[in-house]
């Protein structure tokens, strides 16, 4: 009996840590993904072809991008913690909070620190295209090849930008094409964890 109660409970925590962690990843990723359109929007002469992501963190939409990105990240953070309470895997917590600390980084240290945010700009792309492809071990399908897709394609995109080709859609426009996919991925699992915790 105390075997089926101890059972009970970790059912309960469980479906709490996904419905938390879920909530969680959906509203910040989609903060994020929807300031950056209004950011993109009220910077005159801005250009998704032409002007990097990063750009958005400088100049008049300053203040409002780097917040936004600065908050995604401390919640990545948070949900590294609430990730390794569900899935119990080091490695996925390791992934997922650097793509928090990169994307924190991102918004303290903007484009006007050019060297250093380079390399943290690198990181959340890296950290979160491989976050998304070692989703699959803990998804059921669909989303375990939707993740996959999605983390393959950010970094098929992350390595035309590397080799110094744009594919033709600008340097905005590749850097959309690395940066695009996990996110939309972050609001696919926040999502995907707060529907699994109703069968908890």
């Amino acid at each position: 009996m105390k075997a089926e109660q101890v059972e009970k409970a970790r059912a309960v925590n469980d479906s709490k840590y996904r419905k938390v962690a879920g909530a969680l990843v959906f509203a910040v990723t989609t903060q994020f993904a929807i300031v950056m359109i209004v950011a993109e929007s009220l910077y005159r002469y801005y250009s998704v072809a032409n002007n990097y992501i990063s750009d958005l963190g400088v100049g008049p939409t300053g203040p409002v991008f780097d917040t936004s990105v600065s908050i995604l990240g401390i919640s990545v953070i948070v949900a590294s913690y609430l990730s390794y309470k569900i899935f119990e895997s080091r490695i996925f917590l390791i992934l997922v909070a650097l793509t928090g600390i990169g994307a924190l980084s991102v918004g303290i240290f903007n484009e006007s620190y050019s060297g250093i945010h380079g390399l943290v700009s690198l990181l959340t792309f890296v950290a979160g295209s491989l976050t998304s492809i070692y989703a699959f071990r803990f998804t059921k399908s669909p989303m375990n090849y939707f993740s996959i897709m999605m983390g393959l394609f950010s970094l098929g995109a992350l390595a035309v930008a590397l080799s110094g080709s744009t594919a033709g859609l600008g340097v905005g426009g590749i850097e959309r094409m690395i940066a695009y996919p996990y996110t939309l991925w972050g609001i696919a699992f926040g999502g995907y964890l707060m529907g699994s915790s109703q069968q908890k």
